[in-house]
């Protein structure tokens, strides 16, 4: 017979099992852990129905706020990368991570590797390395 501690131990595995693999706990992972509890319950004390209750309650928040942080991080790139495309025609300075200035008017944007860098001439950096913003001089017609 399987008491209450052996079903809580398998649960905690398969947690940990789930955890272990990188995957994200989803719905059929909860239902798996749902019917091993259910089947290695003691008849003659029952889980309540409002621990089931409560247990799904706590699952459908997790996953909401796992939506809410997708959405989040998409809503960020998007900025990141409408902040950098602003720059064009800007004059800025970026420090670059080897120490060196570089200065320039920022003449067109590409993505790199998933993220928007700026780019003067054929030099490239990160939006992270600006250190100064301004209005790029402008061009007399004589």
């Amino acid at each position: 017979m399987i008491d209450a501690t052996t079903s809580s131990s398998a649960a905690g595995a398969s947690s940990a099992q789930a955890a272990s693999t990188g995957n994200a706990f989803q719905i059929e992972d909860f239902f798996k852990l749902l019917t091993a509890q259910l089947t290695a319950q003691d008849p003659l004390r029952p889980m309540e129905d409002t621990e089931f209750i409560s247990q799904m309650a706590n699952f459908s928040s997790l996953s909401q706020m796992e939506a809410v942080s997708d959405n989040l991080q998409a809503l960020r790139s998007q900025q990141d990368g409408l902040a950098v495309q602003s720059l064009i025609g800007r004059d800025v300075t970026a420090l670059t991570a080897g120490g060196a200035y570089i200065q320039g008017v920022v003449d067109h944007v590409e993505w790199v590797d998933g993220e928007p860098r700026p780019f003067i001439g054929d030099i490239s950096f990160s939006y992270a390395e600006l250190v100064a913003v301004g209005n790029a001089p402008v061009q007399s017609e004589a």
